[in-house]
């Protein structure tokens, strides 16, 4: 939607070793799942919806892996 303007918050997350862990193990599967999901389907809004996903999985595991 042209003009659509979305504000996020940033939000701290306090996370065991353990929980860190399962958390990147769970989005690591996740984002490996919708990149095939992605590369499969042809119906271009969702596939879309699918790329939106995937980018932010991947942004979410790249942040879980810093230090």
């Amino acid at each position: 939607m042209p003009g659509t303007v979305t504000a996020t918050e940033a939000f701290t997350l306090a996370l065991t070793e353990e929980e860190r862990t399962q958390l990147s193990s769970l989005l690591e599967q996740a984002l490996r799942d919708t990149s095939i999901e992605a590369h499969r389907t042809d119906a271009l809004d969702y596939k879309g919806w699918v790329e939106r996903r995937e980018a932010v999985l991947r942004n979410l595991v790249d942040k879980l892996r810093r230090p």
